[in-house]
Order: structure tokens, then C-alpha cells, then sequence
């Protein structure tokens, strides 16, 4: 049962339909200390809020898909916190204490290396607010809904995110998509115009 225990982790409570019952690969220890060390963030102010991205996002929509490293968004307010996060007496000096391997821009939490990625955009931080909440071994998280790693991926448009397009998009839910597509697209509909050459529409 989800109750007000989970207020310990800073996410508040997790409401009753919370996902439980997640992919295999995602059932693991070290994705679980991810977790707790994310909500660990949150809790001490260090960051105001989270959601897994990327790869690990893919997997937990039950999509198949490699990746070495986990992405993390996370909201913070500014240039001033954005500099927090990264001030090696902050993040990094957090981490270094807790007895975790930094190399270069990757966190190793328990063997996962994680990348933090700061909040640069409204699309990027609504991504955020609106991620699925789940529960992995008793810990709560949050992770990007396909419609906004789509969005997202629509944003970056580097060869490698357009074939994560095509796996992703068939099990999308496109009227979703097309709402937040709505909701952040540029003047020229930049990303609405990339989504049809993905979907092959003239």
C-alpha cells in the first residue's frame, strides 16, 4: 500500500494508481539506490524536483532499449542555482561524501551512472510536473511520460533522437502529443513540422 510514509522522500504522496509493476531491468538494486538518492536531493533542497529521462524512461514504457547511463532532469530556479548544482561543494561534493565514483559529467550511483540534466526550458520543466509516478522496491520516482520524451526528443532532433522517435512513436498516445506539441511549438511549428517527416506526412 502507498501511503504517507513515502513523505519521507520528499515527493509527497504517491496517489493509489502509482506504478508498481515496472520492467525487469528496471527492477534492480542499483536503480533502486538511484532513486533513493534522487529523493535524497529533493528532501535536502539540493534540487526541487526530478524525472527520469531518456533510456531508462524508454524501458519503463516497456520499449526496448540500450543505454549505459541514466538521465535525470531536475528543476532548479536559475543561473544561480544552476551554478549550485554543479558547484563541486554542492552535487558533486554531496556525492563525493557518500563514497560515490564521479568521472567527468556522470554520477556512479551504486555501478548506474547517472547525468543530471538542469531545467532550460518550460517544455523541459513541465516534462517534470507531470512525470509518472512510480514505486521500485518501496521507493518512490518519477519518470517522463512517452508524450513528452517525445516532445523532448522533438526538441533535440539529433540523428540519434530521431530513431528513438520511430521506436517510441507506435505506442504513444498521438492526441496527447499533439497537445503539448501545441502547448510549446514555436511560431513556425518547428515541432510539429519534425514529427511529420518522422511520420512521413508531406
Amino acid at each position: 500500500m502507498i501511503n504517507e510514509e513515502n513523505e519521507q522522500f520528499g515527493l509527497g504522496q504517491l496517489p493509489e494508481d502509482a506504478v508498481t509493476e515496472l520492467h525487469p531491468s528496471l527492477q534492480t538494486t542499483s536503480f533502486t539506490m538511484v532513486l533513493i538518492e534522487l529523493n535524497k536531493l529533493v528532501k535536502t533542497g539540493i534540487i526541487k524536483d526530478y524525472a527520469i529521462g531518456g533510456g531508462y524512461a524508454s524501458i519503463y514504457h516497456g520499449i526496448p532499449h540500450f543505454t549505459e547511463d541514466v538521465d535525470v532532469l531536475v528543476v532548479i530556479s536559475g543561473d544561480e542555482d544552476f551554478q549550485k548544482l554543479y558547484n563541486p561543494e554542492n552535487l558533486y561534493k554531496y556525492f563525493e561524501q557518500q563514497g560515490y565514483m564521479i568521472s567527468k559529467e556522470y554520477i556512479y550511483i551504486d555501478k548506474l551512472a547517472v547525468q543530471f540534466f538542469p531545467n532550460i526550458s518550460p517544455l523541459f520543466n513541465e516534462a517534470i510536473k507531470e512525470a509518472q509516478r512510480i514505486e521500485v522496491g518501496g521507493v518512490p520516482g518519477k519518470v517522463v511520460s512517452l508524450e513528452y520524451l517525445i516532445a523532448l526528443l522533438l526538441t533535440s532532433f539529433r540523428p540519434k533522437d530521431r530513431i528513438k522517435i520511430t521506436e517510441l512513436i507506435e505506442h504513444t498516445n498521438m492526441s496527447i502529443l499533439y497537445q503539448i506539441l501545441g502547448r510549446f511549438d514555436d511560431e513556425e511549428q518547428q515541432l510539429s513540422k519534425r514529427l511529420e517527416r518522422i511520420l512521413g506526412q508531406p
